[in-house]
């Protein structure tokens, strides 16, 4: 039998381990649950998974290419924790996301920018790792309130100088709502993704439409 080729719309999901589905069964990660809560919206989308564990937007900026190639019509993009995490200059993110921002529209492809927003108290024990066996990483030199609060602006800049859909914090979906977490308090659970995908999918479909 002759093989049909997937003729579907493609959104290319670029991030990081919230992209990639740490923790979580290929059939439970966000990328999954976002191809089928876009199915149930009427939109037939082929959802692609470029998310990489430990990605900074640095690192995400070099795979540019491969995103590229895909020749999707849309992209979720995704970046941001591991930049705050590992303490990289604010000037590095903005530079970094601005230019995959520019290489993707570029090619006229719509960019959805899904931010992160982070906190001072991000290495302090209540938010310590659990696989870290009680050590609290130390925060990095740069990492301090001032960073905190530039960082938290780079996303939003980066929206409003773009003209880009933009969600504040891709994890503000999750608000509120018992069991969306893995036992890190960062990572989805099963359904803290398949949550997140339902409140994606909308924000999403406008981009997938025919040009």
């Amino acid at each position: 039998m002759e093989h049909q080729p997937d003729t579907r719309v493609i959104l290319a999901a670029y991030g990081d381990s919230l992209v990639d589905g740490w923790g979580l069964s290929t059939q439970d990660g966000l990328t999954t649950r976002l191809e089928e809560a876009l199915a149930a919206a009427g939109s037939e989308v082929r959802v692609l998974n470029f998310g990489v564990s430990g990605d900074t937007s640095v690192d995400g900026l070099e795979r540019l290419p491969q995103v590229l190639a895909a020749k999707p019509r849309a992209v979720l993009l995704e970046f941001g924790a591991n930049d705050c995490y590992q303490g990289l200059p604010v000037e590095e993110t903005l530079d970094a996301l601005d230019k995959m921002i520019t290489g993707l529209r570029a090619e006229e492809i719509a960019v959805f920018l899904a931010g992160w927003r982070t906190r001072p108290d991000l290495f302090s024990p209540q938010f310590d790792d659990p696989d870290l066996a009680g050590l609290v990483p130390l925060a990095p030199p740069l990492f301090n309130p001032v960073y905190v609060d530039r960082f938290n602006q780079v996303h939003g800049h980066l929206a409003k100088k773009h003209h880009l859909p933009f969600m504040t914090h891709i994890l503000d979906p999750l608000a509120g709502q018992p069991g969306c977490y893995q036992a890190d308090g960062v990572h989805p659970s099963a359904k803290g993704a398949r949550l997140l995908a339902q409140a994606l999918a909308p924000l999403l479909l406008p981009l997938l439409s025919p040009l």
